[in-house]
């Protein structure tokens, strides 16, 4: 089976430097079938980074590689971080996104290439060469136990005031509002009751309907399921995002009510 490599940056695609990279990858796995999650991540935002990794990646393969980008500079300056979970490999920087992706409670362990005088982007090629040649061992490489971790507000549920207290952290290419309030939560907190969605941004908006997926409601903000498994403030055939001035950051309170 031919390996599988996946890419996910804030690079953009105005310049040559992801296809410059994809050639670099061809170079070393010729066989490679390499998939683009996305390179339209804001500059150096680790926190849509890792959702969108976190949200895509178990649609691969296992064994597949995903090189995380964001925020890397292919210098000497930082050695790349291989880490195994779930039977995928993630290469990245250590700048907290491996926390960020899989829960500030996860013990995390991983291994570095030793170093040398090779660069960032070397390093990550000789790792794809070692996994996909299974030559990886303790010769070539050396334990990381050290996962640096980023503490953010992340979405909670209050028992007390039966709330959902979350952010908006994506805006997608439809620019519709993705929030980091998993599906799940939602749904199992929610029990199908009523609820009144606030969103704070240079106005204040309100919602109080959710739909499993994209509905053709006129005229009318809602709540639906978005394909990542998070909640997702849309508007049927609008730009709902631009219109209501929504912005990663922007906060989002739903309160439910009683049965």
């Amino acid at each position: 089976m031919n390996p599988t490599i996946t890419l996910l940056s804030d690079w953009h695609l105005r310049d040559p430097y992801v296809a410059m990279l994809k050639g670099s990858l061809l170079k070393v796995v010729p066989d490679a079938q390499i998939i683009d999650i996305t390179h339209y991540v804001d500059k150096f935002n680790l926190l849509q980074t890792a959702l969108l990794m976190k949200s895509s990646y178990l649609s691969f393969p296992k064994g597949s590689m995903h090189l995380i980008l964001t925020n890397m500079s292919l210098n000497s300056t930082f050695s790349p971080v291989l880490l195994e979970h779930n039977g995928h490999y993630f290469i990245g920087e250590d700048n907290g996104v491996f926390h960020l992706m899989f829960g500030q409670e996860v013990v995390l362990k991983g291994c570095q290439l030793p170093e040398g005088q090779m660069n960032t982007l070397e390093q990550m090629q000789q790792w794809i060469q070692l996994i996909t040649t299974g030559k990886m061992n303790a010769k070539n490489t050396k334990e990381y136990l050290t996962f640096k971790r980023m503490f953010i507000q992340e979405s909670d549920y209050n028992s007390e005031n039966q709330q959902i207290e979350g952010a908006i952290v994506y805006i997608d290419a439809f620019n519709n509002a993705i929030t980091d309030i998993p599906v799940k939560m939602f749904k199992e907190k929610g029990q199908n009751r009523p609820f009144t969605a606030t969103i704070h941004s240079k106005g204040v908006w309100k919602m109080t309907r959710h739909f499993d997926c994209y509905e053709s409601v006129d005229d009318e903000m809602y709540l639906c399921d978005n394909a990542l498994g998070y909640i997702e403030v849309a508007s049927y055939q609008s730009d709902v995002a631009i219109l209501a001035d929504l912005e990663p950051g922007d906060k989002i309170i739903i309160q439910f009510g009683e049965e």
